[in-house]
């Protein structure tokens, strides 16, 4: 097995170091989409708790609407974020390992959330 060694983040070229600050940027985006999924099926299941049966309340299909909106929202987040993450592997030279997904392997480039 050949040992290669992973370049550091102050080994990047330019071009890397912005994909990288995309990514990061794109994961910020997804995790604030999270939260708003839900926060959105929060709020519908309260209120769905104690809606009556039968055809559902302007307020209810509203809150249908956000969450479906959420939910659509938090596909594209994350879908921006695997396309910046795989643009700054490709950019720097890096290779996933096997069985590795491409989210997991960019926790390490990306610094920590606060």
């Amino acid at each position: 097995m050949v040992d290669h060694k992973s370049p550091t983040p102050a080994d990047l070229s330019p071009e890397a170091t912005a994909l990288l600050a995309q990514a990061s940027e794109a994961r910020a985006a997804m995790e604030r989409a999270a939260r708003d999924t839900t926060t959105a099926a929060d709020e519908l299941r309260r209120y769905a708790k104690f809606s009556k049966p039968g055809q559902p309340s302007a307020h209810i299909v509203q809150l249908r609407q956000k969450q479906a909106t959420a939910r659509m929202d938090s596909a594209r987040a994350k879908q921006a974020f695997l396309k910046a993450s795989q643009a700054f592997v490709h950019a720097a030279g890096l290779t996933v390992p096997p069985r590795v997904t491409l989210e997991a392997f960019m926790q390490s480039w990306l610094p920590k959330p606060t």
